[in-house]
């Protein structure tokens, strides 16, 4: 049976209490809380805030993605590489408080946007190390996620990816099946090689150069079914971008759009 959940990335506009009922008006058990959602994030992360997180939609949450907007552990900056770091640790924190099982981690990039170095790499290592660690103190997993295929993106096809994945034996993968294709040969590499690897399953599409479309227009149903026959589990995280869809979307929008997303999911997946 597919274990669909929801990115809060979809429901950016909303707080606690109306991102809980469109999760449970859409048919959903399970949901990926990013850390950098507004109301969260801004202000301070109070820890009031990480307590109404936890009344409201802890028994919900089962990964959770820590911030990389205007972060990066490979920078150039080296206080830019530091605050990645304080805030990842700060993530891993909040996702043992929820009892999240994994938080997911972006690799690094080099700043220029020249062809990355060993440098950013020996940055990568120190980043996944310390935030391993914490991982561990706090009971959950850590997912790397590859990125899109660019000369200054790590980890952004298998064999770099894979190259990690040994070097740190307790360091798990999120697939962003956007981020891979198309076309679906780019995701399905990752699937053949590190099937056993991936913890989590960051489902949309990518059509004419964009991404985190509905993957209901079928063009991620050749990786969908590759992950079900490799003997996947885990959640196929719906994530949506609320920004590429032709008109706002109101809290009934986007329980609507997230039904038709789990219900195509299941079909393929059943």
């Amino acid at each position: 049976m597919a274990r669909v959940s929801a990115s809060s990335m979809f429901l950016w506009d909303l707080g606690p209490q109306s991102m809980a009922e469109v999760i449970a008006e859409a048919g959903l058990e399970e949901m990926e809380f990013w850390v950098e959602t507004p109301w969260y994030w801004e202000g301070g992360k109070r820890p009031g805030q990480a307590e109404l997180i936890r009344e409201v939609l802890g028994g919900r949450i089962t990964t959770l993605h820590a911030p990389v907007m205007d972060l990066n552990p490979s920078s150039y900056n080296d206080l830019v590489a530091l605050a990645t770091i304080e805030e990842s640790l700060s993530a891993i924190d909040l996702a043992g408080l929820l009892g999240a099982g994994v938080v997911v981690v972006h690799p690094g990039k080099r700043t220029a946007r020249r062809p990355a170095r060993e440098a950013e790499r020996a940055k990568l290592r120190r980043y996944l190390g310390l935030c391993l660690d914490r991982a561990e103190e706090r009971g959950v997993l850590l997912a790397l996620e590859n990125l899109e295929p660019a000369p200054w993106n790590l980890c952004s096809d298998p064999n770099e990816m894979g190259r990690f994945l040994d070097e740190f034996p307790r360091l798990g993968m999120t697939l962003d099946i956007s981020h891979a294709t198309p076309p679906p040969s780019g995701a399905l590499a990752f699937v053949e090689a590190l099937g056993d690897r991936i913890l989590d399953v960051h489902v949309s599409a990518t059509v004419d150069g964009v991404r985190h479309l509905p993957p209901s227009t079928g063009s991620v149903d050749l990786v969908l079914t590759a992950l079900r026959d490799a003997g996947y589990d885990g959640p196929l995280t719906l994530e949506l971008d609320d920004k590429k869809y032709p008109e706002t979307l109101s809290k009934e929008d986007k329980v609507r759009a997230i039904i038709r997303e789990r219900l195509h999911l299941e079909s393929v997946w059943d």
